[in-house]
């Protein structure tokens, strides 16, 4: 008998109804969080947010990620604001958002945000919320999914670091996405929650979301997705990409050396 309290991917039951607050929840392995939360150190602090992919669903007009502050504000043409949302153009040029903390526990959020077809903005319903990569050089990198249809983490992907205000890095020459190598095959986290999000999509029959998730995954150093990508490649009949993934898997995938082997003895089509 099925686990009544198991969440499936296509469970109806929406993201929104799941969160009990800023905790994560538990989605196809990975901790999937209804907003971002940093805090602030004294004085003000420029918050920079870039881009790195932008993939809205058919349905939504416009997305983007809404910052809020708690006990501080945001500077914005001159004004002293609670928030601001920012909006997708300004995130693919890179933008710098100025956060200032007026008592010790000050700390900003992002969630997403986003305008459903000819409708207002909307934030904080359906099948919104994020997955956060924490990169070795302290900054991350914010999956986000928005609100409409099943959740997808691909819509939106955001690289945020923080500098301190008084030197903040000049936006006609931002600094380039980060390279900081991914974390070691072995170690548990992101690698694996992106190649079980990348196979809930599969199953629902999002291949160009998976191939993209499991692309991250390989990246990461899982060997799996690698073994995965190698067979939607043969699939596609690209015979050289399914061989270049299986022997980037085949030392810790033994699925991949039996591929490859039986690779050897199929005829090429010239």
């Amino acid at each position: 008998m099925n686990d009544p309290g198991a969440r499936h991917p296509l469970d109806p039951l929406p993201l929104e109804q799941r969160y009990t607050g800023a905790d994560p929840i538990d989605w196809c392995g990975a901790a999937v969080y209804p907003m971002y939360a940093e805090a602030l150190p004294s004085g003000t602090t420029a918050v920079r947010l870039r881009a790195l992919s932008v993939m809205p669903p058919a349905e939504v007009s416009g997305l983007g990620l809404g910052l809020s502050v708690q006990d501080g504000h945001v500077r914005h043409n001159g004004k002293s604001l609670a928030g601001v949302d920012i909006w997708a153009d300004a995130l693919t040029e890179g933008v710098d958002i100025e956060v200032t903390a007026d008592a010790p526990d000050a700390l900003f959020t992002l969630t997403p945000v986003w305008v459903a077809g000819e409708g207002g903005q909307q934030s904080w319903t359906g099948n919104y919320g994020m997955v956060v990569d924490l990169l070795p050089d302290g900054g991350s990198t914010l999956w986000c999914s928005t609100g409409p249809g099943t959740p997808d983490f691909n819509e939106l992907v955001v690289e945020l670091t923080t500098v301190a205000a008084a030197d903040p890095p000049t936006l006609e020459q931002p600094p380039p996405i980060s390279t900081a190598p991914p974390p070691p095959p072995d170690q548990p986290g992101f690698g694996r929650a992106l190649h079980d999000l990348g196979t809930a999509m599969h199953d629902r029959g999002e291949h160009d979301s998976a191939r993209l998730l499991w692309t991250q995954a390989a990246r990461a150093g899982h060997s799996a997705a690698a073994y995965d990508l190698g067979v939607l490649a043969l699939r596609a009949g690209d015979r050289a990409a399914a061989e270049r993934w299986w022997k980037a898997a085949a030392p810790d995938d033994p699925r991949a050396t039996a591929s490859l082997s039986e690779l050897s003895g199929l005829p090429r089509i010239l």
